[in-house]
């Protein structure tokens, strides 16, 4: 873990004590490396949906289905796809991870959550191990696909994501990393 101190923007909307200033800047343990596994489960089948990785080599997001499918921001800026059926695609070079100045989307898609996709072993069995976070999603409560973004977003600038709003969103910001991760889960069509 490593102590990282954070300037708190003035338009930042923060809560602090009754009685105390404002703080300009705060200090916290950034856990590194740092891993969240998103699992869908329809009650009796649990299967992976995919997996976020903070580590000092950069913040990847492992889609789990066969052929390795990630997406990787790396510390230095270097980005790529990567997929065992196909060719590395480098993307864009950015600015170094830790030093982003305004939100970057790392990965987005639409996946099937149906019944028939988690009984076709078409996404990974989840296997119990050891995480900092687990996120569950009920697919009995959720349309039969949705819509996910990962982003790496500088601290307190989590309300510069902007959301779409023809669908209902879940929204889940890891806040004791750096760069912080924002994840966005949009309901696409009727729930059943």
């Amino acid at each position: 873990m490593t102590r990282i101190r954070a300037q708190v923007p003035d338009d930042a909307r923060i809560s602090f004590e009754v009685g105390s200033q404002r703080p300009t800047e705060t200090s916290y343990l950034s856990v590194e490396p740092f891993e969240v596994l998103w699992v869908v489960t329809n009650g009796e089948i649990r299967r992976n949906l995919f997996r976020i990785n903070l580590s000092k080599d950069g913040l990847y997001v492992s889609i789990s289905r066969d052929g390795n499918i990630h997406s990787s921001y790396h510390s230095d800026g270097n980005c790529h796809w990567k997929s065992a059926f196909h060719d590395t695609i480098e993307l864009p070079t950015r600015p170094p991870l830790q030093e982003i100045a305004e939100p970057q989307l790392i990965s987005n898609g639409t996946i099937a959550i149906a019944d028939d996709v988690l009984d076709a072993l078409e996404l990974t069995k989840f296997e119990d191990g050891e995480v900092n976070h687990v996120v569950y999603l009920d697919n009995r409560r959720l349309p039969p696909t949705i819509a996910y973004e990962v982003w790496a977003v500088p601290p307190f600038k989590h309300a510069e994501v902007a959301l779409r709003t023809d669908f209902p969103a879940h929204i889940h910001v890891v806040t004791h990393t750096v760069p912080w991760i924002e994840v966005i889960v949009y309901e696409q069509g009727a729930k059943r």
